[in-house]
């Protein structure tokens, strides 16, 4: 995935990304780009910044950030704030806007060199040709936009022919429009893209629309029938070294399409009487189209380009997931900006064992402390919404879990070979948790195992048809053997975690002789209660380093009230991050300390203490990428392993973070197991 740094400097010195923008195009997220013409010529204010703030929306609700491209005071933009949105809303009325097409980028960029006496702000309003070029130099692969420019009418003598198809034939961008506007040629325009080799389909359609009507009288090059096939094709393409873009074209199914068309045929015959040509045409067409409607057109334009808004934002996530799949294999995942090959895979881990020892000592750069449960999982299907308190259609999985078992066999899955102290029954269900930990490659050993009288632990957890846990039931009666490592069987350690599934002697202990071998604490809550009653005992909070709770953990930790913190935030989070510095006051003094707070569909939030005894605080939010969840079960413990993997292969808190999210994901996306095999 590329860099911040690369993504901000791919356009050269001139742009300027929308922060919100660049750390969705960092972390993968789906970004779609919207042109600045629409808004600045498109329609009337207030009309203009109306519809702009409800495509945002529309986008935001299904997971994409919106990212409207523009040229402010000679500076190319990719995403505006919402002032700088209602001031490019204004600017056409006010002539502070220049239509912006591909030849008049370098252009504009110069207006950047001349210095105003006043501040009044000018814009380049980038149509789809330029707005195509500068999402393309910013990695945004999805553009939605009204509709497409073309061959006029009467092109084969007058040779008007709109940049956009020439851009379309070189810019590999996904265009999602209502076809070729309606003033054009529709039957040439395509013959043109043809030639010039650009993919074209009409969505869930046979017919070619033509922007006001879902009818042109021309059959569709080609059909897509859903957002996956779409994002296939583009895929292909690329992987094919294919520089074109790709139109899709869908159809506006509002009603008054057919007054409209009638009113554009009477309006080109009065463009055409008073000499309206060229760049004038497409919004003296509109304007008057809109006065002969009634105002059916400006409502029918309003309507197609919030359809293609859902249509392009399903398209994004799409394209997002699919890039994704394939470069998060298990020989793929890397470490951000990281000098040694950390993929996920055995071969890229740096262990390397100590001194030899007998058979009973097995040394580890990780040691993880905590519970192996038997967890089996209760899900109400999909299709059906869940009722409480009576029966519900599902499925039923039976795995192996418990939060520092989960850690371990992700570690060992990345080739870390941690060592577990943790206590199993003696019946079938111990056995082979512990078996197939050896097989993931996880070190177990006489002292770091008991099997104790009785059954293994177990945990019935329920979820909804969202996937979203609704309630559980634990068996851990079997945890209360869990052993205490000494401070010389964690000589030569780095990390210790441990879960809250143990015993508190054993992890107050545990975390004493981390800190007496000169480890790192890691703890993992497992529960509120369990969070709440170990937190309020400074013998142990004060020797953790790094602490994993969600929010609601976080709350019983700090012994912090969400509802009172939160009425007077000035952001959603800022509950959450008082939270979190009260919770590092109490933390390791002598070294750095983290909170990695997990948010669910929000994303992580990460505040680091800086400083020494009169520290601060520093947050950082990194939001979640949308994705079909299947499970949540494993996805924090996957995050908290791979998040140990990357500090061991010597990446930072952040960089840790964002690979622990790409882990997560892989959990997240297996049905059959807390931990996804395929890390």
């Amino acid at each position: 995935m590329s860099s911040l740094r690369n993504i901000i400097s791919a356009v050269g010195s001139k742009v300027k990304v929308l922060p919100e923008v660049a750390r969705a195009l960092e972390s993968g997220r789906p970004v779609v780009a919207l042109e600045s013409t629409i808004v600045a010529h498109g329609m009337p204010f207030p009309q203009n910044i109306e519809l702009a703030k409800e495509v945002s929306n529309i986008l935001r609700e299904r997971g994409v950030i919106p990212a409207t491209i523009a040229v402010k005071d000679g500076i190319f933009r990719a995403g505006l704030e919402p002032d700088e949105l209602e001031n490019l809303a204004m600017a056409g009325e006010e002539n502070r806007a220049i239509k912006c097409s591909t030849r008049d980028l370098p252009l504009m960029a110069s207006i950047s060199n001349m210095r105003r006496s006043d501040e009044t702000v000018h814009w380049g309003a980038t149509t789809v040709a330029a707005t195509m070029r500068l999402a393309h130099a910013a990695n945004i692969s999805t553009f939605v936009t009204g509709g497409t420019g073309g061959v006029h009418r009467g092109g084969e003598l007058s040779l008007d022919i709109s940049t956009d198809l020439i851009e379309l034939s070189r810019t590999p961008v996904i265009v999602v429009s209502a076809g070729v506007k309606s003033i054009l040629d529709v039957k040439r325009t395509l013959e043109v893209l043809e030639t010039f080799g650009v993919p074209v389909g009409a969505w869930q359609s046979d017919e070619f629309p033509a922007f006001f009507s879902p009818s042109s009288g021309v059959k569709a090059p080609s059909r897509f029938d859903d957002a996956m096939s779409v994002a296939s094709a583009y895929i292909s393409g690329r992987e094919l070294g294919m520089d074109s873009g790709m139109l899709v074209a869908v159809p506006n199914r509002d009603p008054a399409g057919e007054n409209v068309e009638k009113a554009i045929k009477e309006a080109l015959s009065e463009a055409e009487a008073a000499g309206i040509e060229g760049r004038d045409i497409t919004p003296f067409i509109l304007r008057l189209v809109n006065e002969k409607t009634g105002g059916d057109s400006l409502r029918s334009n309003v309507a197609l380009v919030k359809n293609n808004a859902k249509v392009g934002a399903d398209i994004a996530v799409a394209v997002s997931k699919l890039q994704f799949n394939s470069e998060t294999t298990a020989q793929s995942i890397q470490l951000p900006d990281n000098p040694r090959d950390a993929s996920l895979s055995y071969s890229a881990s740096t262990f390397a064992p100590g001194k030899d020892s007998d058979k009973n000592e097995v040394k580890s750069r990780v040691v993880c402390v905590g519970g192996s449960v038997i967890d089996i999982v209760a899900k109400s299907s999909a299709n059906d919404k869940m009722i409480i308190g009576t029966s519900n259609i599902g499925k039923v999985f039976k795995s192996d879990g418990g939060v520092a078992r989960n850690v371990s066999e992700v570690l060992g899955r990345l080739g870390d070979k941690p060592l577990l102290y943790t206590s199993v029954g003696k019946d079938d269900g111990g056995e082979g948790i512990i078996s197939r930990l050896i097989d993931c490659g996880v070190k177990t050993s006489d002292e770091s195992v008991v099997f104790a009288d009785g059954v293994t632990s177990s945990y019935v957890a329920l979820l909804d048809d969202a996937s979203d846990l609704v309630g559980g039931v634990a068996d851990m009666d079997a945890n209360q053997h869990i052993p205490t490592p000494s401070a010389a069987a964690l000589s030569g350690v780095e990390f210790v975690l441990i879960d809250s599934n143990a015993p508190s002697r054993v992890m107050i202990e545990s975390a004493a002789n981390a800190v007496k071998a000169c480890a790192s604490v890691f703890f993992e809550p497992t529960s509120v209660p369990k969070a709440k009653k170990i937190c309020e005992n400074d013998s142990f909070i004060k020797n953790v380093s790094y602490a994993f709770p969600n929010e609601d953990e976080l709350f019983a930790m700090s012994n912090t009230n969400k509802s009172v913190q939160g009425q007077n935030a000035s952001d959603e989070f800022d509950h959450v991050k008082h939270a979190a510095a009260s919770l590092l006051g109490r933390m390791r003094s002598d070294s750095s300390a983290h909170v990695v707070v997990t948010l669910g569909p929000r994303g992580v939030l990460l505040a680091s203490k800086v400083g020494g005894p009169e520290f601060s605080v520093e947050h950082t939010l990194f939001p979640a990428e949308t994705i079909s969840k299947v499970s949540s079960n494993g996805a924090g413990d996957t995050l908290c392993g791979a998040f140990i993997h990357a500090l061991l292969n010597g990446a930072d808190e952040k960089q840790a973070i964002r690979f622990g999210m790409k882990a997560a994901i892989l959990s997240l996306q297996y049905e059959d197991g807390a931990i996804s095999p395929y890390i």
